[in-house]
């Protein structure tokens, strides 16, 4: 009588590479599924018609969602730059997840210029705002957030509560780091202060407050 057990162990060996050759195609068929449909990121300039034509950033959006979506957009820290911060978050990753929309607007020579609030880096980034919005995806304007990191958040929260004349409406700002004295931000708009390490961690304790209505 022969030994069931051995038949199998005969049987695998026989047919081992077949069964990993098929296991290794399957995984990849997961991996191409999961991604399609999400966008990648895709460096740009502002182009002719805006005041900042010409500056650059890293864009994360689906082109034609369903629906209008949700708009991020993420600052680097001085001496840094959007490839850079893109990787520290992770938010991409989770913007594919989540269904919305995120752009890395980038300094010149990697230092944003605050000391004038009418200035040109408050200009760019109202021009980020309006060239995804009306270039590069469907954008619901009452939901548009700004994060920052360092320096990044504080030109977050220039643009977002101390720019004069800012008819550009962020319903959330929120800063990783040290910033100085936050200042008090229009009524609607809310504003989350995290110290310590920008993580994938934090990018989603960002996500959660920014899409909660403020109380």
């Amino acid at each position: 009588m022969s030994n069931p057990l051995k038949a199998g162990k005969q049987l695998w060996a026989k047919n081992r590479k077949r069964v990993l050759i098929i296991g290794a195609v399957l995984v990849v068929a997961w991996i191409y599924v999961s991604r399609s449909g999400s966008p990648d990121t895709e460096r740009a300039k502002i182009p002719a018609g805006y005041a900042s034509a010409e500056r650059e950033l890293a864009v994360h959006a689906d082109a034609d969602p369903g629906k209008p979506l949700p708009l991020v957009l993420v600052l680097h820290d001085n001496n840094s730059d959007a490839a850079a911060i893109e990787k520290i978050t992770e938010a991409s990753t989770l913007a594919d997840r989540q269904h919305f929309a995120v752009v890395y607007p980038e300094a010149v020579d990697g230092e944003w210029r605050l000391d004038d609030p009418r200035g040109a880096d408050v200009q760019y980034l109202r021009d980020v705002v309006r060239y995804v919005s009306e270039k590069r995806s469907k954008i619901d304007q009452s939901k548009i957030y700004i994060w920052g990191l360092g320096e990044g958040g504080r030109a977050a929260l220039t643009i977002a509560c101390g720019a004069p004349d800012n008819n550009l409406k962020f319903a959330a700002v929120a800063v990783v780091g040290p910033v100085g004295q936050v200042p008090n931000c229009p009524s609607g708009t809310h504003v989350q202060h995290v110290d310590g390490t920008w993580d994938k961690q934090v990018t989603r304790s960002l996500w959660d407050f920014s899409r909660k209505p403020k109380a």
